[in-house]
């Protein structure tokens, strides 16, 4: 197979991860043509390991200052020597055949952009409760692992590189904007092993992530909002429903006492066996390791990453409505009748 591809690494604090991560490239049944890794580290650990790597694969260490992924990954690109370009991060492990599968997928359907598919690892009782509230067993798109070609990331401008999260959606969502042939494999061909080790860090992860990522997340994710717009209006009738339907009336069959804590009891309890129970077993959760009391812990850590994320979200849909109410304004600006 003729395939000329470069593996772009940014590196940010992961020097722990990347012995492994070349290890696993240069095990590849196809072998990529150069690694480039965009290191934007405070120490010199990733340097080390990368000058005294020794391997087949030439590998271009480039040291930069602090860089989000986003920045590195363009930085990577523009040295880049290969037609083909596959990104991969520090704390994602390929299999051994993730590039020849990769591009004998862009081979047999034509296309420019070919995403990977990943699965997550866990291997402490924390990180488990955090898969299991999160990405669970299920195979999950992702950026990490794709392959594109380099003259069509360059036509599509690159990644936002002043974003701390984010990127990675926003670029593949432009993609296809851009009417670029994308196709996804069929099957996970990597494995995600980042998962912080405490509930802290996982709280701080995601608030800033939610934080960074507001505009593009809500615009992805509307229905959320829906729902949340639903959940606030059964609150307000709940509230105000002995007084519109009963008139404060005890004896009246429309007088249900309570009736506001009855609501948020039961829109509680729903939560929580949601977020505890069927989220889980939606993303191929084994229902053995929810029971007997794991559902629990994993519907507290989903309501604390749901907290941590709710200041994005309000955000996000604050940047909504100005974006919307500013095109509303040009468009009538545009079409206002002249002055007669």
């Amino acid at each position: 197979m003729n395939f000329n591809i470069s593996v772009v690494i940014p590196a940010l604090n992961a020097a722990d991860y990347l012995p492994l991560l070349l290890k696993s490239i240069q095990a590849q049944t196809l072998l990529p043509k150069e690694i480039i890794v965009i290191d934007s580290s405070p120490s010199n650990t990733a340097a080390d390991i990368t000058y005294q790597w020794k391997d087949i694969i030439p590998i271009l260490y480039h040291k930069v200052d602090f860089a989000y992924p986003g920045h590195a990954r363009n930085l990577g690109v523009k040295l880049a020597k290969c037609e083909w370009i596959a990104f991969i991060d520090c704390r994602t492990i390929p299999d051994c055949d993730w590039l020849e599968i990769s591009a004998s997928k862009a081979e047999q359907s034509g296309a420019e952009f070919v995403g990977a598919l990943r699965l997550s690892d866990a291997d402490t009782h924390f990180k488990q409760i955090l898969r299991a509230a999160t990405y669970g067993h299920e195979a999950t798109r992702t950026l990490a692992g794709s392959i594109v070609l380099k003259r069509v990331f360059l036509q599509s401008g690159g990644f936002i590189p002043n974003s701390r999260a984010g990127e990675d959606l926003e670029w593949m969502h432009r993609l296809q904007s851009l009417e670029v042939k994308i196709s996804w494999l069929t099957s996970p061909a990597i494995t995600y092993y980042g998962f912080v080790g405490s509930l802290q860090e996982a709280i701080k992860k995601w608030y800033n992530y939610a934080m960074a990522n507001a505009d593009f997340e809500v615009r992805n994710n509307q229905k959320y909002i829906y729902l949340l717009l639903l959940i606030s209006f059964g609150f307000l009738l709940s509230w105000r429903w002995n007084a519109i339907f009963a008139r404060w009336d005890h004896g009246s069959i429309y007088y249900i006492p309570n009736i506001t804590k009855i609501f948020i009891i039961v829109l509680f309890a729903l939560y929580v066996v949601y977020r505890g129970i069927i989220k889980p077993l939606s993303v191929k959760v084994k229902l053995s390791f929810l029971l007997p009391l794991r559902w629990l812990e994993i519907s507290f850590v989903g309501l604390c990453l749901d907290l941590a994320k709710a200041p994005g979200l309000i955000l996000g849909v604050f940047l909504l409505l100005k974006r919307r109410i500013g095109g509303a304004r040009s468009y009538l600006r545009i079409h206002r009748k002249p002055d007669l």
